[in-house]
């Protein structure tokens, strides 16, 4: 018998102008090697891979289980809620009409105990591409949903 293990992770982003829904997207996510890296760090040495920060950028090269940062970080902030069920885990962050306003191209996750509001600390847990230009009518809602497949 042959185990196996397969992490993924899944976006569903909703979007609203002036509190309307106008636009929702589904996107798969690239996860790095610097969290397999951390996972087994986990395994081994009790390391956290807590998500800690939620992140954009503007930055449009396509995402590569390479990357380290996000390829131009303009904003970062907490998530907003998280919840374990059934589907996984499941992690829910929102953008307000205040925040990163910018023609947004990037999200990561970022965990670890280096993981802090500034840009580019932390390691990149996963790193997906995006094309949404955000103003401060905008507000975005971000669900990610992860899962362990066995």
């Amino acid at each position: 018998m042959k185990e196996t293990l397969k992490l993924k992770g899944h976006y569903d982003i909703e979007i609203r102008e002036h509190g309307k829904l106008v636009k929702t997207i589904s996107l798969d996510n690239v996860l790095t090697e610097l969290y397999r890296q951390a996972i087994m760090d986990s395994l081994m040495q009790g390391d956290s891979i807590e998500m800690k920060y939620f992140a954009v950028g503007t930055d449009d090269t396509p995402a590569t289980a390479s990357d380290t940062t996000l390829g131009a970080e303009v904003f970062r902030s907490v998530p907003t809620y998280q919840e374990k069920t059934t589907a996984g885990l499941v992690t829910t962050w929102v953008l307000t009409a205040e925040q990163a306003n910018y023609y947004l191209k990037e999200i990561g996750v970022f965990i670890g105990s280096t993981a802090t509001a500034t840009a580019d600390t932390g390691i990149l847990m996963s790193r997906i591409n995006i094309d949404i230009q955000k103003t401060s009518a905008v507000e975005i809602t971000f669900r990610r949903t992860d899962y362990i497949i066995i």
